[in-house]
């Protein structure tokens, strides 16, 4: 149940950056549910809370780990590991090219 929330999640956000016609902004997207799923899964096992600890249990720690290694096998593993590889690749250009761009 965990992985289709945010696989639904992911389909969502590629398909309205196809509509708009934009690769950064389904970069950006991708890369924000990452960021989410890597701060829930740092609160969830550093908070003293085994109740709250338990409310976030359902979400996995990561995109690569959490649910392409775990639903996937073979090939598919593969490609779908080098395009999650090359979705953070362009994150980290576009970052550091908000960055570095003056006006």
């Amino acid at each position: 149940m965990d992985a289709f929330v945010i696989l639904f999640l992911i389909i969502l956000i590629v398909c309205w950056a196809c509509y708009e016609r934009s690769l950064s902004k389904a970069v950006y997207g991708i890369a924000a549910i990452e960021l989410f799923l890597r701060i829930v899964y740092f609160i969830k096992t550093n908070i003293g809370l085994n109740s709250f600890s338990e409310f976030l249990g359902y979400l996995p720690s990561n995109l690569l780990n959490g649910i392409i290694d775990k639903y996937t096998a073979g090939f598919i593993n593969i490609i779908l590991s080098w395009l999650f590889l090359l979705i953070m690749i362009l994150f980290l250009f576009y970052t550091a090219r908000s960055f570095i761009k003056t006006k």
